[in-house]
């Protein structure tokens, strides 16, 4: 099938325009040609980054200390408790769409979950069966010492048990992230 191009418009630095022309020139390009190869390029490095490398190099940027065990005491947490607060509340709704969809009763749904958390070390079950059926509200912390552990656990079992990615999860946990952090000039 033959895709249709269509044109796209916009304003941008003369600098900046000149910079793209001699890059397209030099590798023999027309210039929409180069442009277009550039954003194909941006557009699949990024979706095949996984969220923990993502969250990794923000974490790197904050130079968060990994041989650090009492983590509320070093930096408390990296992640907001309303953004945790969300994340499962969000975490819980997708849960309970893939228990409908899987004509599950949630303790049935709850099970087949915990087939998958066993694979995951410090998965901590208890918590994420309370975050799933809402008796809980996760905060920044857990979420911070839970993903210190390698991944989050309850995320990876979601993905794992619906076998399809979540985005929506995926967005909220990224949201979570304290974004005041990241405002400041990197350490020296």
């Amino acid at each position: 099938m033959v895709r249709e191009r269509t044109q796209l418009n916009i304003n941008i630095d003369p600098v900046l325009l000149l910079k793209l022309k001699s890059e397209a020139s030099k590798r023999g390009k027309t210039l929409t040609n180069y442009v277009i190869e550039q954003l194909k390029f941006v557009a699949e490095s990024e979706s095949q980054e996984n969220l923990e490398q993502r969250l990794l190099k923000i974490e790197q940027f904050l130079q968060f200390d990994q041989k650090t065990t009492d983590i509320k005491q070093r930096i408390g947490s990296i992640f907001t408790d309303e953004g945790a607060r969300n994340y499962g509340k969000v975490a819980k709704e997708e849960f309970e769409i893939y228990a409908k969809k899987k004509n599950l009763s949630i303790s049935a749904a709850l099970k087949e979950i915990n087939s998958f958390l066993v694979k995951y070390p410090h998965s901590n079950p208890e918590l994420v069966f309370q975050i799933l059926m809402g008796t809980h509200d996760l905060t920044g912390l857990e979420m911070t010492i839970a993903y210190r552990h390698g991944s989050c656990a309850m995320r990876s079992a979601l993905n794992d048990w619906t076998e399809e990615p979540l985005e929506r999860l995926n967005k909220a946990f990224l949201n979570a992230v304290k974004s005041q952090n990241l405002a400041q000039e990197p350490r020296s």
